[in-house]
């Protein structure tokens, strides 16, 4: 196995010295003609510079690309840049992020932050139904966006070892704006978005911006199901020696959560065939149904709390924001960057608990002293040979998300040398509540009906396809979250031009964590209760499930110590290689509470085995720049040790991965009118050592031996046309690796017309060829199962038609 993977890597290393030779002959410099091609960048370093003189892999994605690439939610952004895996089948949040083989463990990005304007949207990227990317939003008030993978993120933000994503704002600096408004062609999306910037005064820029749209989306949930929008303004004030910016930010918006579906699966786990059911289209179905669209539960709080389940993923986000840097004259530069965001909502969404058939599902097993089941509102027998679910309804309210970010940096120059050194200061709270109820559902994509159980005395057992106040198969389920962790972490970086050609860089990061707060709902409780107010308790009435109210103190504290070393040297001006070394860590929040431990003993060893995921990573590439190319090779190594605890399968895991390949991100000029972009990246990772001993040198779930992008673009005149082409190999389900995610390919194509200077028209596909793209599954194996597989897929073929108005 492993010569076989160096046989692979030398294949790249042998590309790359052809790469190297041909540069040699080519007289054209990217200095004077490159400036597309080697562009300045600001994420995950202390002094901006051109990438090729850094020792990072970072990449830049420009509106226009992002344009192009028909993102249908932000994670679907993240898709074409080269060494990140962007599981973007969840809908507009609840996305798995992760970078160059580190492990998706858990919901969410644990090792990767998104940001806004070097900030962090949330302090943790997998909190669960609350992850960063369900409060981050993509509009034409963003100016691009800088992805950093790799070690040298350890050092520039906590909890983020692997990679940083920044979105970057308009300034107002660039006179003018645009109106776009855009139109789903297959589906219902009606969108608009809007952004102006202008000089107001000496010195003085404002810029303002936004989206609103209305629909359901590319999944068809028999409702409106994504309805809301985002505002944006900026004022920025320049003076001699330095700048003041303020900005402040209103999100709110409802969409659809999209959960694992019922999946047809034949043949075996190693040779699979994945497909729809007769009546559930996995490319475009969802779970969602106009007949379950009211929840009635019981809250925490003892009181009753009425949901509306279209309203999905509601996110809620009041932000406001201020930088400030200034020249103190001789080397010196000061730099704040402060942020406050009051963040809430709600997360609703059906996931399937169980599926069958009729004649299997309806039995003795499942119901006690089962007698009959009809079509909810009906006296109509339900059909034994469809399907049916279980459905577990996730209801959880996003109470205080609360955050707050400062970042203090004061940095000095000398000739060759640039000290930075900073204080980070942060505050994060996590106040949920878990509601969930279980209802009977059938399994189809086109208005889903409810199904009422009867026992053999001709009682329901049901109410309204309401099985049980409560998630009674996994113990109830009614949680309460209420904990805030403080972050203070002093920081420091150095950069040293040793030579003209060689540059070396060391930083360093402290994080002291504090957690404090309550949770409860840990054992299992039940009340009698007439929820439905009809004066009677049904059965379903019976057992209530309810909070236990025994609130578990949490009062502990942890510390992640990051640093990162790397070297760049420059051949010439078209060659690089650069080499680094880092460590850094993620902090435990939500994810290890009710598992058991002691959460206010700072010396219990168990505690501390969980409280801290680990991330070690050693990188060396080469950049290659050319007039009309660029290529960068980027050989990499993991090696990741975590914990985690999952609420659908009620498992606690704590895992040592490691994983090591390459990455090749590159760019070719052909002609005037045609360019092309592509990246690959290789993966070989293996889980070394688990609680469970039979996955030990396993591939861990869900990680491709190969990813790659491809992007040809042709322009002439005022017509633009090309695609993105974004695949994987295939992938295990689960760490047992038994059953087979086969491998896709997605083809996205684009085109557009410019119709006068100011107005233009596009038209964008996603998915053209309707490919079914497996992204996750509950399921480790078929065998012994019903032929049906839960899981989540990308969206089937959409199209869209947009009209742009510049001024």
């Amino acid at each position: 196995m492993e010569s076989k993977i160096f046989t692979k890597l030398l294949i790249f290393g042998a590309m790359n010295t052809a790469a190297f030779m041909f540069s040699q002959s080519t007289e054209n410099d990217t200095i004077t003609r490159g400036k597309a091609i080697d562009e300045v960048v600001i994420t995950g370093n202390s002094n901006p510079k051109a990438s090729i003189k850094t020792s990072t892999s970072i990449s830049t994605l420009k509106m226009k690309d992002i344009e192009n690439a028909a993102p249908r939610t932000t994670a679907e952004i993240f898709r074409t840049i080269p060494g990140i895996r962007s599981e973007s089948s969840g809908g507009e949040g609840n996305s798995n992020i992760t970078v160059r083989g580190v492990p998706v463990s858990a919901g969410g990005s644990r090792y990767l932050l998104i940001q806004e304007d070097g900030l962090p949207v949330m302090q943790f990227g997998d909190i669960a139904f609350g992850t960063q990317d369900q409060f981050t939003r993509f509009d034409s008030f963003v100016s691009r966006v800088e992805a950093l993978r790799g070690g040298s993120a350890s050092v520039f933000a906590s909890n983020s070892p692997a990679g940083i994503i920044n979105f970057i704002t308009k300034t107002g600096e660039k006179e003018g704006g645009s109106i776009t408004q855009q139109l789903g062609l297959n589906y219902k999306n009606y969108r608009t978005d809007f952004d102006y910037g202008t000089q107001i005064a000496d010195n003085t820029f404002l810029a303002l911006g936004g989206f609103y749209r209305i629909g359901d989306g590319p999944r068809k949930t028999g409702f409106n199901s994504n309805n809301g929008g985002q505002f944006r303004v900026s004022l920025l004030k320049k003076f001699e020696k330095g700048s003041f910016r303020i900005y402040a930010k209103l999100l709110d918006d409802r969409t659809a959560a999209y959960m694992p579906m019922p999946v047809a699966v034949s043949g075996t786990d190693a040779d699979p065939k994945w497909s729809s059911l007769s009546n559930y289209n996995i490319l475009n179905g969802a779970l969602q149904t106009i007949n379950l669209q009211h929840d009635r539960t019981l809250g925490n709080d003892g009181n009753i709390f009425n949901s509306d389940v279209s309203d999905g993923m509601h996110s809620i986000s009041k932000t406001i924001g201020a930088e400030f840097n200034y020249d103190l004259g001789e080397g010196w530069k000061f730099e704040e960057k402060i942020r406050y965001s009051a963040n809430n909502g709600q997360f609703i969404a059906p996931f399937p608990a169980s599926v069958s058939k009729g004649s299997d599902f309806f039995t003795a097993a499942n119901f006690t002293n089962f007698g009959s089941a009809v079509y909810s509102g009906t006296n109509t027998p339900v059909d034994m040979n469809a399907y049916y679910m279980k459905i577990a309804l996730f209801n959880v309210k996003l109470n205080n998300f609360n955050n707050f970010v400062n970042d203090f940096n004061i940095s000095k120059k000398w000739s060759n040398v640039k000290f930075n050194a900073g204080l980070y200061k942060a505050s994060q709270n996590i106040n949920m509540d878990w509601m969930w109820n279980n209802y009977i559902q059938e399994v189809s994509d086109s208005n889903a009906r409810l199904v009422d159980v009867k026992n053999l005395s001709g009682t329901f057992i049901t109410d309204q396809g309401l099985l049980n106040y409560g998630m009674k198969d996994w113990g109830n389920l009614k949680r309460n979250y209420n904990t805030k962790y403080d972050i203070t972490a002093p920081h420091a970086q150095i950069e040293i031009n040793a030579t003209d050609k060689l540059t070396i860089d060391a930083g360093a990061r402290y994080d002291i964590g504090k957690v404090t707060g309550t949770f409860s709902g840990g054992t299992v409780t039940y009340t009698s209760r007439d929820m439905n107010g009809n004066g009677v308790i049904d059965i379903p009435e019976q057992l209530v499930g309810s909070n236990d109210n025994i609130n578990v103190p949490v009062n502990y504290r942890y510390g992640i110590f990051g640093y990162s070393v790397g070297a760049n040297y420059a051949l010439n001006s078209k060659n690089a290689i650069f080499a680094r070394v880092s460590q850094g860590g993620s902090a435990s929040a939500d994810r290890i509470l009710f598992s058991g431990y002691n959460y206010t003993n700072n010396d219990d060893p168990a505690l501390d085995a969980v409280k801290v995921n680990k991330v070690n990573q050693v990188e060396a590439g080469y950049k290659l720049r050319g007039a009309g190319y660029f290529l960068n090779t980027t050989l990499f190594y993991a090696g990741t040790k975590e914990a985690n605890y999952e609420a659908t399968t009620q498992r606690k895991t704590e895992n040592k991965y490691e994983s090591l390949g390459v990455e090749l991100d590159g760019y070719y000029r052909i002609t005037k009118g045609f360019d092309i972009k592509a990246g690959l990246t290789y993966t070989h990772a293996e889980i070394k050592n688990a609680l469970d001993p039979t996955i030990v040198g396993n591939t861990p779930r869900r990680t491709p031996k190969f990813m790659y992008s491809v992007n040809p673009n042709f322009s002439v005149d005022k017509l633009n046309v090309g695609f993105y082409l974004i695949g994987a190999t295939k992938a295990y389900t689960q760490d047992s690796n038994k059953l087979i995610m086969p491998g896709y390919a997605i083809v996205n194509p684009y085109i557009s017309y410019q119709l006068m200077k100011n107005l233009s028209v596009s038209v964008n596909a996603n998915n053209i060829f309707n490919t079914i793209a497996v992204t996750e599954a509950e399921e480790g194996s078929i065998a012994g199962g019903n032929g049906i597989v839960r899981a989540r897929t990308l969206p089937g073929s959409s199209y869209s038609a947009s009209v742009k108005f510049d001024f």
